[in-house]
């Protein structure tokens, strides 16, 4: 497991396993962590895709309002290659994501705006909070529920997988 120190936060990261950040800590610093992540790396995101290759770009950002509310900034941008739920063809999905997450102390009573208020989802703050799969949660929260081309055929069946026409077979039978 890799800690993190806020103060060290301003180098691009190619690798997030193991990274974890106290996050109520690295809100208050305004800690920041960027870089890019193979599409490969995130996991539970690979039984939606055709392919893993490429990467995507990423920022965790904290942050602390007025009022003293911890926040973190999660953005992610890139492409991921779905599968055309219409055609069964590969398609390219741009990913835009901006997620803005507040942090409730373990034990602290959740804001009661929470449900009128868009802005900002709530979290439980951990002292360990794994960067990788916080990151892989918004983006499989982003993608489309049934992604599909704005125009495209159902699939064929190859000449060679097309099976005989039962009425053919019958044919057959009456020439006999």
């Amino acid at each position: 497991m890799i800690a993190f120190a806020p103060f060290m936060s301003q180098k691009p990261r190619q690798d997030l396993s193991g990274t974890v950040v106290d996050s109520l800590e690295f809100a208050r610093d305004g800690g920041r962590i960027f870089g890019s992540i193979p599409v490969a790396a995130l996991l539970r995101l690979s039984d939606v895709l055709v392919d893993d290759a490429g990467a995507l770009r990423y920022e965790v950002q904290g942050e602390r309002d007025l009022q003293g509310a911890s926040f973190l900034m999660i953005n992610v941008d890139g492409e991921v290659v779905l599968r055309c739920q219409r055609c069964l063809e590969g398609m390219a999905v741009p990913l835009h994501v901006a997620a803005r997450l507040r942090l409730v102390a373990p034990g602290a009573p959740w804001p009661e705006d929470d449900l009128e208020d868009d802005s900002a989802d709530a979290i439980e703050a951990e002292s360990e909070l794994a960067l990788l799969p916080l990151i892989e949660d918004e983006v499989l929260l982003a993608l489309p529920l049934v992604p599909r081309h704005g125009r495209c055929e159902p699939p064929r069946p190859l000449k060679d997988e097309q099976e005989p026409s039962p009425f053919a077979v019958l044919a057959k039978l009456k020439k006999q």
